[in-house]
């Protein structure tokens, strides 16, 4: 198996896994079969000086699942959409993380619409009011739109990005 993971630098099984998908510094790739780790720069090698873009770094990329410490909602749409799984780190090393995936014991991260207007969570799944803000400019039909436009412009790995 195949498990990505957001790191800050290339120390193999030994790096630290970062905080927040999207900025990371470096995409740690462990292939569980061969016990090999290779890097990828979250950059995007057309144009270096765009900043981060994990869309671009991971693409082409087979991969089993992707442990994070952190990922926001757009980020993991993305991934979603590109037919990847991503799972949440129960512990800061990689190596136990490593083996709590293969174990099938870290638990996948759905998207939550936090920052849709009203969907705030009782906990139960049942929304109710909120005492905070959730004004954004973008509605869910603009985000699928640009997600889709993204997995159109070839910015994932799996075809069936529909």
């Amino acid at each position: 198996m195949k498990v990505c993971f957001p790191v800050t630098s290339n120390n193999g099984l030994d790096s630290a896994l970062y905080g927040h998908f999207a900025s990371t510094p470096l995409f740690l790739i462990h292939d569980t079969e061969t016990g090999q780790s290779s890097f990828i720069p979250n950059c995007d090698e057309k144009n270096p000086y765009g900043g981060c873009n994990p869309f671009s770094a991971l693409k082409g990329q087979q991969l089993d699942g992707i442990v994070v410490a952190g990922i926001g909602d757009e980020s993991l749409r993305m991934m979603n959409m590109c037919g990847f799984k991503v799972f949440q780190a129960e512990i800061e090393g990689l190596v136990e993380n490593v083996a709590q995936f293969e174990k099938n014991n870290l638990n996948e991260i759905f998207v939550q619409n936090s920052h849709l207007e009203g969907r705030c969570s009782d906990g139960d799944g049942e929304p109710h009011t909120c005492n905070h803000s959730h004004d954004h400019d973008h509605d869910q039909h603009e985000q699928d739109l640009c997600a889709k436009e993204q997995c159109d412009t070839g910015n994932c790995n799996q075809a069936h990005c529909s």
